[in-house]
């Protein structure tokens, strides 16, 4: 007995610094996989036909400065677009390119602890989605920019992160969300359970907390199945990718149902996790475009939101991709 409370508090110091160890580890793997200028072809504007943006910056969640670029059009309808987790913003460029070519304004910012932006670590979207409420008021301030004539676009990370910002902001007119995922406790326990093989019933919960600890975060709150209800009745369009090898099956899907009308979702065949323009970059265009003009006026616009009755789900034949436009 003596002998066990000898090692006791050696036992003890070994598990904190096991502990603090692998806390340190946690925020190094968050920390960034990108850093500003490594990706630079193809994601370059002249190669996706626009001009060179002016490099902005504004203050984010927690007094963090994020930088990123802006592309001023014409009209005063403006979509702020939101990467993933690894970043970098840079690969977002097809999406500005389609975008600022059918005269919207376009916001493209690198999330914290990415690219350009301030901060230590990602947060797994208890701050980033925060930080997309700051994008949207500084777009509000921009010359030009109406108020009331702002849509988000976001992947992965950023799907989810635009969908909690659009249900607390109701001044926004729509959300596009390519591969969203229902909440993060639920993603990091599921990924865990492909690391390791323990059940998940076991190891959820504990995985939260530490990780909790870990980033000083409260990750039961990044929940976009809950804080999609709250889009309605301004329309959303969600984006799935059939073959998602990081998400579980039918995660986009178990969002969009929990959705209010209008919305409108779309399965996109032999795609993988957030890789859907890629896959099929003329038809996505043609549905992102089509809903956002819709969104800002068109047939159906947020205050119309019957005319979207036709176009939701993905039982409808125009909703479904077809093999013959795989690219």
């Amino acid at each position: 007995m003596s002998g066990f409370w000898y090692t006791l508090p050696f036992l003890f110091i070994a598990l904190v610094g096991f502990a603090m160890g692998m806390r340190l580890l946690v925020r190094k793997l968050l920390s960034g996989t990108y850093k500003a200028g490594e990706v630079v072809d193809p994601y370059r504007p002249k190669n996706f036909s626009i001009p060179n943006p002016t490099k902005i910056e504004f203050e984010g969640e927690k007094q963090t400065t994020l930088r990123g670029r802006f592309w001023k059009a014409d009209s005063d309808q403006a979509i702020i677009v939101v990467h993933g987790i690894d970043g970098p913003s840079i690969e977002m460029l097809p999406h500005v390119s389609y975008l600022y070519r059918a005269g919207y304004s376009v916001l493209l910012y690198d999330n914290r602890a990415r690219g350009d932006s301030d901060g230590e670590f990602s947060t797994l979207g208890f701050l980033e989605w925060r930080d997309v409420l700051h994008a949207i008021e500084w777009m509000r301030t921009q010359p030009g920019i109406a108020p009331n004539k702002i849509g988000l676009h976001g992947l992965s990370l950023g799907a989810a992160c635009v969908i909690m910002a659009g249900a607390k902001d109701q001044q926004v007119c729509g959300v596009l969300a390519e591969s969203p995922f229902v909440s993060m406790p639920i993603m990091l326990a599921h990924v865990v359970n492909k690391m390791t093989r323990l059940p998940k019933f076991l190891i959820a919960e504990l995985v939260r907390i530490f990780v909790d600890w870990s980033l000083e975060t409260k990750l039961r709150l990044v929940e976009p199945h809950t804080a999609v209800k709250e889009i309605s009745p301004r329309p959303i369009y969600i984006i799935d990718a059939e073959q998602d090898q990081l998400f579980p099956v039918d995660t986009s899907h178990t969002v969009y149902e929990a959705a209010g009308q209008p919305k409108r979702f779309w399965k996109v065949n032999g795609a993988a996790h957030a890789n859907c323009w890629h896959v099929m970059p003329e038809e996505y265009e043609q549905r992102a475009l089509a809903f956002w003009k819709d969104v800002f006026g068109g047939s159906g616009s947020a205050s119309d939101p019957s005319s979207y009755e036709s176009e939701t789900g993905d039982t409808s034949p125009e909703d479904e991709p077809s093999a013959s436009s795989r690219a």
